[in-house]
């Protein structure tokens, strides 16, 4: 079924842009300014998605209706999107939002941009990973060269319970990919013979659907918009056992 987005938007040019790429990409938009559109009225067209525009000219409007919105217990965990032409944010505000991953888009963006960052946020917002596969008992496929590591977190989760196929490099894990399927992918970046990189670029050309893909990178310059709509995380290395196991529960189960 299709995402239902909605657009709030004091620019009717901006407004109708929204609606035109967003429906061509395959979602349903409803559109508004700021002026048309309350919270009861947001309630019932129960959005998977809301884009805020915040401008300088607004007074503070879309401030104000952000925190309406998280005030509101049927409203607060929709996933939301702020473009905006406003100054900076600063560092804490910034930090505030995309720990509830309320995600900052300045004006102008380019939409090759934009759409896979919708995408990865419909995705993210899904409790259950319900745009990727609905079985979620389905092995994990850990793509990582050094044997060390490797191992250690096959074993960590073999032992919480998850089915686990391993390669040790992007060629060996596409090989996998053809005559098996899997409920999510954790991919390194460095390795040789075919990097993350280039694995990303040609797994994202097969017609199949696609697995949920969380980086594992030491690469500190890596940025998710860059990437793949599929990619749904990165975790840069080192990082904390407990990290990885929170983002694996939300796409893979144990069996």
């Amino acid at each position: 079924m299709e995402a239902h987005i909605v657009v709030i938007d004091n620019d009717q040019d901006m407004r109708e842009l929204f609606a035109f790429c967003l429906n061509n990409a395959g979602w349903e938009v409803f559109a508004y300014d700021y002026a048309h559109i309350g919270l009861t009225a947001l309630i019932q067209l129960h959005p998977d998605l809301i884009i805020l525009d915040f401008n300088k000219e607004d007074g503070g409007t879309g401030w104000e209706f952000l925190q309406l919105l998280k005030m509101e217990d049927t409203t607060a965990n929709i996933p939301m999107l702020i473009v905006t032409t406003a100054s900076p944010l600063s560092a804490e505000i910034q930090g505030y939002l995309l720990a509830r991953h309320i995600h900052i888009i300045n004006k102008p963006f380019d939409i090759d941009v934009f759409l896979p960052l919708v995408q990865k946020t419909l995705n993210l917002a899904s409790p259950l990973g319900s745009t990727f596969s609905s079985d979620r008992s389905l092995p994990i496929l850990l793509v990582e060269d050094t044997k060390a590591l490797r191992e250690t977190l096959e074993t960590v989760l073999r032992l919480e319970g998850y089915q686990v196929l391993t390669a040790e490099n992007g060629l060996l894990a596409l090989e996998a990919l053809y005559t098996t399927e899997c409920c999510l992918i954790l991919l390194d970046i460095s390795m040789p013979i075919m990097d993350g990189l280039e694995f990303l670029s040609t797994y994202s050309q097969q017609l199949k659907s696609h697995a949920p893909v969380i980086v594992l990178s030491g690469q500190q310059d890596i940025l998710t918009q860059d990437l793949p709509f599929f990619v749904v995380d990165v975790l840069s290395k080192p990082f904390e056992v407990r990290q990885l196991l929170g983002l694996v529960q939300k796409f893979a189960q144990p069996v």
